[in-house]
């Protein structure tokens, strides 16, 4: 079909765009550089029991994947702007194509972007020595874990640009991203935690994800853990892609 087509051709102008250096190296080493400190202050934190790992390098792992792609997210209704200030939205409404490949056009890249920030944690994680309980075909499925969150977050930062119209706006919307971020099981299991950040942690649905994620890495094939994150997951880009798609209806008719 035409619009699988006109969708790949864009996908893969706005992939080029986003491979530029100063665009791609600056989150990966931000992530890279989190990872290694996190893990370096808090590697005897797991000796006060609860953790399902004694090897907090690997505890983190799922958490640092989560972290670059929720803050990362905001790039994808930045750069939609971007094309709109430029012009050049402008100019793809006025082609012959379907206009809603390019507005999936943009959403691939965010997940592509995901799955990139993903392998290159994975990388990492290898070179310190963390061990992945479910093997090679688990680190394909912690990777596409991250390609589909990277879906919703990009659908929430296309839906503020869509609602701003602001480049500052929305390129500090991550800010709003923070309370989604930390407040999870990112550096203690639940069980250590208590009060109304436990309550907060239950309530955040990327806590489920993080939890899926982290049991492909520390505890093996645990489907109840991972099956919940999963369906957290899709519901969460279900509901956001169609927010999305109809606020660009809304936009571009």
């Amino acid at each position: 079909m035409a619009v699988f087509r006109e969708t790949y051709y864009i996908y893969l102008r706005n992939l080029r765009v986003w491979l530029m250096p100063a665009t791609f190296l600056p989150p990966l080493f931000i992530s890279g550089v989190l990872y290694v400190l996190f893990a370096a202050t808090f590697t005897e934190v797991t000796q006060l029991g609860g953790f399902s790992t004694g090897d907090y390098d690997a505890f983190l792992v799922a958490w640092i994947i989560v972290q670059a792609v929720v803050f990362s997210g905001g790039d994808s209704g930045f750069a939609l702007l971007t094309d709109v200030m430029s012009g050049y939205f402008e100019k793809l409404l006025l082609a012959p194509i379907n206009r809603f490949s390019i507005l999936f056009g943009s959403l691939l890249v965010s997940g592509t972007r995901a799955m990139f920030q993903g392998v290159v944690i994975v990388v990492i994680a290898l070179a310190l020595g963390v061990t992945f309980k479910t093997g090679v075909l688990g680190v394909l499925a912690l990777l596409g874990f991250a390609a589909v969150f990277g879906l919703a977050w990009a659908c929430l930062s296309i839906i503020i640009a869509l609602k701003t119209k602001n480049a500052q706006a929305t390129q500090s919307s991550f800010v709003l991203f923070f309370p989604f971020v930390f407040l999870t099981t990112a550096f203690m299991p639940e069980d250590l935690l208590s009060g109304w950040f436990r309550i907060a942690v239950k309530a955040n649905p990327v806590t489920y994800v993080t939890e899926a994620m982290r049991a492909i890495v520390v505890e093996g094939w645990e489907m109840g853990v991972i099956l919940t994150g999963l369906w957290v997951t899709v519901a969460m880009v279900s509901v956001l892609m169609i927010v999305t798609t109809w606020l660009y209806r809304r936009v571009t008719v």
